[in-house]
């Protein structure tokens, strides 16, 4: 059962798509409940965006919960704001591709739902030294971890990386946990960022 929680702007009526369905149970999040206690959490938020802070704040605080913001219209700004916080996914109401059951699957799965432009400008925007990573990538990680850590930045499954590397897919979860115990990364998107240098911003503060 997916539990997803929701916090919406007083007075704003949730969206239509935001109903408990076969293995999806949603529930409204007090302002004294915790994140923590569900699976996802979905901020809905007007035009005014009364909760962005406090969205922010929880979200960039976050460690296994995922983060949704359904907001009135699209901002790209906003959007950008809230992914390098540390958001899975943004949308708008009338977004036609509103499906929870699909985005909750996407979340899940450690993969973001988030407008294609706003990966990019953050990808653009958020460069770092190649050498540097490189170099640091090299005192965290063992060899066969690094090893693992570039096969994942050419865009490699888990199958192909063992069968490249001679060993079991098991070894390879084994390899990509200790991976993201050891660095700032939490999924594989963002491994394979850290990789080509190019990093959200609450991940190259950390490396610094």
């Amino acid at each position: 059962m997916i539990v997803i929680g929701v916090r919406a702007d007083q007075g704003l009526a949730w969206p239509d798509q935001l109903k408990s369905s076969s293995g999806i149970r949603v529930i409204r999040l007090s302002a004294l409940q915790e994140a923590a206690a569900v699976d996802i959490c979905v901020y809905v938020f007007a035009r005014v965006r009364q909760g962005l802070s406090q969205a922010v704040t929880e979200i960039s605080a976050a460690n296994r919960t995922k983060f949704v913001v359904i907001d009135q219209v699209c901002d790209i700004d906003i959007a950008m704001l809230l992914v390098k916080a540390g958001c899975h996914g943004y949308l708008s109401c009338d977004d036609q591709g509103f499906d929870l059951r699909r985005i909750s699957s996407v979340l899940l799965a450690g993969r973001y739902w988030v407008p294609r432009v706003v990966l990019e400008r953050i990808v653009e925007e958020m460069t770092v030294d190649r050498d540097a990573i490189a170099e640091s990538l090299c005192q965290l990680l063992s060899p066969r971890e690094h090893e693992v850590a570039l096969w994942i930045s050419r865009g490699l499954s888990n199958k192909r990386i063992a069968r490249e590397m001679g060993v079991t897919e098991r070894t390879i979860k084994a390899h990509l946990s200790h991976i993201f115990q050891k660095t700032p990364v939490s999924d594989r998107l963002e491994l394979a960022l850290l990789m080509k240098g190019e990093l959200p911003e609450r991940i190259r503060i950390n490396l610094q």
